[in-house]
């Protein structure tokens, strides 16, 4: 494995919980990602001559502590399974002063024709570093609530009607959210999904007020993403949410993120989250009202 990204957590990237935001996890996995792809000699420079990009399929993320503003991170990469078309890195995040696990990724990744916006086989090149970066999983980064099979494959807008999930967030895709694929990055997908939680436990009866009142706060502890469809600059977008159930601490959830303009699925997402006392940051228990809901 190599370092692919060194960095440092800022106010900005940090949310009422007190904590890094999701979305900020998958941010510097895509910054990493980059440094990834100069070492398998597919750089983003390169792109205009190879005609290649580099495109997430999915990702298995689990947080395993919080990270806080001024928290330096560093993050390291290696390949574990080459496929003719795919390939499944291994990515962790650690924080630099403790060298504490903060979180671990598990990404399928397509190398993909920008011509024919289709996936395209790896080259040679490629595939001979990527056999010099290869890795295990350990233990922490294998799945704790989520297999794969977890991730519901059967989306569709009249699923979403028939199941009830309700709209947690309805935006566009802007410019700036955009990479050298020219379409939406990774990270505002998991941005999205960040911006329906809020939603999400208010649906479920514990909106922000009431968990600000109760000094609780909430966090993901394991989320699986599967990236359907490009979306571009300009298209309309919109999430759907249900409670898949709850147990104990931790509450299951799933958000579909559709096209606006196609009505067509565009991401998938399956999470496990809990809440927690904001004093002693330990989990606590989910309200019984809540529970009842899954």
């Amino acid at each position: 494995m190599i370092d692919t990204y060194r960095g440092y957590v800022s106010l900005q990237e940090c949310d009422e919980m007190g904590h890094m935001n999701i979305q900020h996890y998958i941010s510097k996995s895509s910054d990493s990602s980059y440094n990834l792809r100069v070492a398998l000699d597919l750089g983003a420079l390169d792109q205009a001559q190879t005609g290649l990009g580099y495109v997430a399929l999915e990702h298995h993320i689990r947080f395993h502590r919080e990270l806080r503003a001024s928290d330096l991170v560093v993050i390291r990469s290696g390949i574990v399974e080459m496929r003719e078309k795919t390939m499944r890195i291994y990515q962790e995040m650690r924080e630099v002063l403790d060298d504490r696990l903060a979180a671990t990724y598990v990404i399928d990744t397509g190398c993909l024709d920008l011509a024919t916006r289709r996936l395209t086989a790896w080259p040679e090149e490629t595939r001979a570093r990527a056999a010099a970066m290869a890795a295990e999983l350990p233990p922490e980064a294998l799945p704790r609530s989520l297999p794969k099979e977890a991730l519901e494959r059967d989306v569709s807008l009249a699923r979403a009607d028939a199941d009830g999930m309700v709209e947690t967030n309805r935006s566009v895709v802007n410019t700036w959210e955009c990479d050298t694929n020219n379409h939406m990055n990774a990270r505002f997908f998991m941005a999205r999904f960040s911006d329906a939680q809020g939603h999400m436990w208010a649906h479920a009866g514990l909106g922000r007020h009431e968990q600000a009142a109760r000094g609780l706060a909430t966090a993901t502890v394991e989320i699986r993403l599967a990236y359907l469809r490009e979306l571009r600059a300009g298209e309309t977008l919109f999430v759907r949410t249900g409670i898949d159930a709850t147990d104990g601490k931790t509450i299951r959830y799933r958000h579909w993120l559709f096209s606006g303009d196609t009505g067509e699925p565009a991401c998938i997402a399956e999470g496990a989250g809990l809440l927690f006392d904001k004093s002693t940051r330990k989990a606590v228990p989910l309200p019984d009202a809540l529970r009842r809901r899954g």
